[in-house]
């Protein structure tokens, strides 16, 4: 029985393992997008017209030991100088790996019933700490993506009127 226990507890530490195994958060809520370095590149600053900038890294870059979430991008919004999102970003791969990673770091969610993973569109939250996840499955064009959006409680007024001038903008284009 022991020995049963014991095998249970190495499966569990080696999945734990796998799922943390990959640091993204480079930087903390709040902090200037100076502090990102990635060698043996800087990464580009791409502003919008929203009063957002974003720093797009490939996972290749900031995971090289770990190949499980290759493909993904990882997006960090800056508001006013100010990390205020972490988003990562994976298009018409072939894999549920963000659902993985998202059940497997933040905790599981139960699917419709009769409906495969690969099949499944939506959204669920997740409240740790400060932090306020959502994983999104949704459909684009050719095909489908899957995000995780981490934001920081304390930045989340910021958050709010940048999604309004996006909505706002979004809703000019129609």
């Amino acid at each position: 029985m022991n020995r049963f226990i014991a095998y249970i507890f190495g499966i569990f530490l080696i999945a734990q393992s796998n799922v943390l195994a990959c640091n993204f958060k480079i930087a903390d809520f709040g902090s200037p997008k100076e502090n990102i370095k990635i060698e043996p590149l800087q990464p580009v600053v791409m502003p919008d017209r929203f009063g957002g900038e974003s720093l797009i890294i490939p996972m290749e870059d900031l995971c090289k030991n770990d190949e499980s979430l290759y493909g993904t991008a990882v997006i960090y919004l800056y508001i006013e100088n100010k990390l205020t999102r972490i988003q990562l970003y994976r298009p018409n791969m072939d894999d549920s790996k963000l659902m993985d990673y998202a059940m497997g770091r933040y905790g599981f969610f139960n699917l419709p019933e009769g409906v495969p993973k690969s099949r499944w569109r939506g959204s669920y939250i997740w409240e740790s700490g400060n932090d306020i996840i959502e994983y999104i499955k949704t459909d684009i064009h050719d095909g489908y993506a899957e995000i995780i959006d981490i934001t920081s409680k304390l930045y989340s007024t910021g958050m709010v009127e940048y999604n309004e001038k996006v909505g706002e903008w979004l809703d000019s284009q129609q």
